[in-house]
């Protein structure tokens, strides 16, 4: 499928959907900020130890974000 097809052309509605997607992106940004920051507080107190950490991350979907070396293949 070509973005041709998924194109709005209505200007209306292109800002309508442009408006939600930036909310929608606001919204995860302060959930990611949020679970950084309870992840951070919990490794620094030894609540939560680097596996458990590590565990929450690949579970995110963010461990290439901390380790992105790690996530780049090696040649």
């Amino acid at each position: 499928m070509s973005r041709a097809h998924l194109m709005v052309s209505d200007p209306n509605v292109r800002t309508q959907l442009q408006l939600a997607g930036l909310r929608f992106m606001w919204s995860r940004a302060r959930w990611l900020a949020s679970e950084a920051h309870s992840m951070g507080v919990g490794l620094k107190s030894g609540r939560l130890t680097s596996r458990d950490v590590d565990a929450r991350l690949e579970q995110m979907g963010a461990l290439d974000l901390v380790y992105p070396e790690l996530m780049r293949g090696y040649e």
